[in-house]
């Protein structure tokens, strides 16, 4: 069974959690960011990745910073297979990037290399794109500039706004990754580097 760290902190990494929880795959620990105060009332209060993480049995960590964190050499040596993240948050240093066999993935609301960065959905309305969709590539120290291992686009209608289209990527990338994980395992897929 093939072991995954999974990395996430909103809401649109809680579809794409879900369906590694129920998969054949077995997702060894979860990492999001701290918990942070909300509201007026300051109310401290987890991560929406941290709430689906703590109905299962699993390891659950939440560093302030990953990078030379006591969390990164535990998550090192758990010798994942994969990491896969859906907007964590943080940049992942190099060493933790390459420790698993099939190295760190990312599940990215854009069409490579269309929008890196924090904002590709709302960029992708504001600009009036057509449409828009997921990208998944292996990740470098370089903010969302890894090959891209596969993409799926869905047009944008008139009627989306930011929190529809992110609705609706979610569930294309949590898609798009149960397609894309078989063929990383099994190296039946051609990465493709972007175009600069």
């Amino acid at each position: 069974m093939k072991k995954i760290i999974f990395m996430g902190t909103p809401e649109f990494s809680v579809p794409i959690l879900q369906a590694l929880f129920d998969s054949e795959y077995e997702v060894i620990a979860v990492v999001t960011q701290p918990d942070r105060p909300v509201g007026r009332k300051r109310i401290l209060t987890p991560p929406p990745v941290k709430e689906l993480a703590l109905k299962y049995t699993v390891p659950i960590f939440q560093p302030e910073k990953i990078s030379g964190s006591e969390e990164m050499a535990a998550l090192i040596a758990l010798e994942a297979d994969v990491i896969v993240t859906a907007a964590y948050g943080q940049f992942l240093p190099t060493k933790l990037l390459n420790a698993p066999k099939h190295r760190a993935i990312n599940v990215h609301a854009s069409l490579l290399p269309k929008y890196r960065g924090g904002a590709p959905v709302h960029y992708a309305i504001i600009n009036g794109d057509k449409e828009t969709g997921v990208s998944i590539m292996y990740m470098e120290r370089k903010m969302d500039a890894g090959d891209v291992l596969s993409q799926k686009s869905i047009p944008i209608t008139s009627s989306d706004d930011v929190q529809t289209m992110f609705d609706k990527l979610s569930t294309l990338g949590r898609d798009l990754l149960m397609e894309t994980l078989p063929k990383l395992f099994t190296g039946d897929i051609n990465p493709v580097p972007q175009d600069e």
